[in-house]
Parts: structure tokens; C-alpha cells; sequence
């Protein structure tokens, strides 16, 4: 037998369904918490789970990316390698293939990380762009534009994470046009969220404030439970860093009781977010405000049960915990979480965080520790950057 038949062979005898649902259970998801982070209903995965392979390419290789799956247990060794305008040929249905790309694009920020989400951006802003006018007058017009304020989103979700904030507004400010051109409050939300968070980012609470409160605004009364929880998770963080602390946990209630609600129908902007639970949240504001070992208990807290594929999220806590020793006044602590939260963040390529670091290392250099060995370590690791 040659080794291209030993190979078919091999692939035949492994039930896919099997793999998927075994690596589902291993990260104790249920069949619907599956199918909300794949964007389909509970039955494609029950049925999925059912069938000796998966014909979907793009499925598969958003499984690999969620529930860790070895690539050659899924199929994807081989296949891979053929050219990508296969699928693409092969689709009736180019208006559902962009929508998923899409959906894959953002699961490749959330999980993967900055580094690995700009790399072919541009040429994706041009495919949603270039389909989303091709489509003008068309039953895909509203579709294909959704996808493309989606995309503008995911485009400034990048770039500010980069630090380049001017390029970040100009990407919401787009999201937000195309949003108004639809007349649609769920993706205006979305877009006044974002864009509110860049001000955050430069240090303007004040306007951050401002875009979330009217962001609020648009969806009162009209459902989107998962959306109002993430505009309250954001717009208590920002109260917390403009100190006022009243308004904070004023709002973190209204976020408890905002994720009590139960939305029978999924939100088209899902994928968009990963959610912040409510005890990260906590530790954020605390942190912000000054109350340092009730944020540090429950950022350990928090650690305890943290998602590994999670980068960027757990490099966001270990700087915090650098930043709290630090005003704690213990140094060794300080530098040792400074570095964990450097290595994270480059790993994924968030100058975000990267640039938290240095600003921690800058002050830190300037201080009455200014000449420890730490302080000097954590230049070096830098330095080398």
C-alpha cells in the first residue's frame, strides 16, 4: 500500500463529529454554547457532531481555533494545502461565505491575537468593500453592508490596539456611516462602543463616557441584552478611571442585572465581543479606583479559572497587577508581573499593552527604585524588544 492510501485510510477511520464533540466536553461546553461561538443553531451541531466528516473547510478550521483541536485529527493536514479559491468556487452562496469569513476573522483577533488578525486585513477591507458595492440594489444590500461596518469595526479593533489611534476613529467613523445608511441601532451601538473605547485609550474618559451613554440610548427598549451588558461593562470602567465611584457601582448593577436577562434570540453582533465576566470587571474598576487589595484578590480570583487562548485578556490583568505593586510600593512584585505581561503581549502583538509596560518600566526608572536590579532586568527585556 503507498503512503498516499495509508493516509486516505487513516483519515476515513476518524469520526470527526466524535473529535469535535470529545475536545467540546473536555472544555465542558454544551452543544448550544458550541453553536453560539460558531454562529449557527443547536441542531447544525447536533447534527454535526453526527456525521464521520465535516465538509465545511472554513468549520473545521474555526474548530481548531476554539476547541484546540489538532489540525490532522480534523482533516485539515491535507486539505490546507489546496488552493483557497477551491472554496470559493465550490460556494452557492458567496453573500453566507463572506458573512462567515467574517465571523472567522473576528474569532482570529479574539483568540489569536493583533499579529495574527492583521495579516491579510487590507485585502479583506477591500474583498467586504469592493462586494459590499457590487451588491447595491440587490436582496445581499443590507447584508453585505452590515458586513462591511462589521469589518470596519474589526479594522479599528486592530489598528487601536496598535496605538494608532487616528487610524482606529477613522475606522469607526466608517462603521458608524454605513451603520446610519442602514438605519441600524444594533450596529450604531456597536460602533459608538468601540469608537467611545479609543477614547478611553488616550486617556479622555469624559467623551468615552459620552459615546457609551448614547450608545445606551439607541438600544433602550428594543432587547440586545448581551450588547447593553458590554456597554455597561465598558461605560463602568470608564466612570472608574474619571474616579467617579458612586456611578461606577451604580452601573456594575445594572450590568449584574442586564446579564440575568435571556434573550431567546442570538444577537447578529455576538462574535463581535468576548465578555468580560463580572469579577474581572470588579477587579478593573477596583484597580482604577484605588482599592487595591480588593482588586488584586479578585484579579487572583479571576487567574484562577482564566482561558489559556486568552492572550491579550490575561496580559490586560498581569499589568494591572504590575501597576497595583507598584503603588503598593512593592517593587519585586511589580517587575516580575511587568514581564509576564511584556511576553504576553508580544506574543500577540499588542502594542497596547506593550506600551503599558514601558510606561510602567519609565516611571519605575525615575523612581527611589529607579536603581534596583528588577527595574534594570525589566529595561533590558525591553531594551531587546
Amino acid at each position: 500500500m503507498s503512503t498516499r492510501g495509508a493516509s486516505d485510510g487513516y483519515q476515513e477511520q476518524i469520526h470527526q463529529g466524535r473529535i469535535v464533540a470529545q475536545y467540546r466536553e473536555a472544555r465542558h461546553w454544551t452543544q448550544q454554547r458550541l453553536a453560539e461561538e460558531l454562529g449557527v443553531d443547536l441542531r447544525t451541531v447536533q447534527r454535526m457532531e453526527q456525521r464521520p466528516m465535516i465538509k465545511s473547510l472554513k468549520r473545521r478550521e474555526l474548530l481548531v481555533k476554539l476547541l484546540g483541536i489538532p489540525a490532522v485529527l480534523i482533516g485539515l493536514e491535507s486539505e490546507t494545502q489546496q488552493p483557497r479559491k477551491t472554496v470559493l468556487l465550490l460556494n452557492e452562496d458567496p453573500m453566507s461565505f463572506l458573512e462567515n469569513e467574517l465571523v472567522t476573522h473576528w474569532e482570529v483577533y479574539h483568540i489569536g491575537g493583533t499579529l495574527r488578525a492583521v495579516r491579510g486585513l487590507d485585502r479583506w477591507m477591500s474583498e467586504a468593500s469592493n462586494f459590499a458595492r457590487s451588491t447595491q440594489g440587490t436582496g445581499w444590500q443590507g447584508r453585505s453592508h452590515a458586513v462591511l461596518a462589521m469589518s470596519y469595526q474589526l479594522q479599528g479593533n486592530i489598528t487601536r490596539d496598535m496605538m494608532q489611534y487616528p487610524v482606529a476613529h477613522h475606522a469607526y467613523q466608517q462603521a458608524l456611516r454605513v451603520a446610519r445608511e442602514l438605519d441600524d441601532p444594533e450596529l450604531l451601538a456597536t460602533a459608538l462602543l468601540r469608537e467611545g473605547f479609543v477614547f478611553f485609550h488616550e486617556d479622555r474618559p469624559a467623551e468615552t463616557i459620552e459615546y457609551l451613554q448614547a450608545a445606551l440610548q439607541l438600544i433602550n427598549g428594543r432587547g440586545f441584552p448581551r450588547l447593553r451588558a458590554q456597554i455597561l461593562g465598558a461605560l463602568s470602567e470608564a466612570q472608574a478611571k474619571a474616579h467617579l465611584s458612586s456611578e461606577c457601582w451604580r452601573t456594575i448593577d445594572l450590568l449584574e442585572y442586564a446579564l440575568q436577562q435571556q434573550n431567546p434570540l442570538r444577537e447578529r453582533t455576538h462574535f463581535l465581543f468576548r465578555a468580560i465576566p463580572i469579577i474581572e470587571q470588579k477587579a478593573i474598576n477596583a484597580a482604577l479606583l484605588g482599592d487595591y487589595d480588593r482588586a488584586l484578590a479578585l484579579i487572583d480570583k479571576r487567574l484562577a479559572v482564566y482561558d489559556p487562548t486568552l492572550i491579550r485578556g490575561r496580559a490586560k490583568l498581569m499589568i494591572q497587577k504590575a501597576e497595583i505593586y507598584y503603588q503598593l510600593g512593592e517593587i519585586d512584585e511589580c517587575v516580575t508581573f511587568a514581564r509576564e505581561a511584556f511576553s504576553l503581549a508580544r506574543s500577540v502583538g499588542s502594542e497596547k499593552r506593550i506600551g503599558q509596560v514601558r510606561n510602567l518600566h519609565a516611571t519605575l526608572a525615575t523612581s527611589k527604585w529607579g536603581n534596583e536590579r528588577g527595574v534594570a532586568s525589566l529595561g533590558a527585556l525591553l531594551a531587546g524588544n
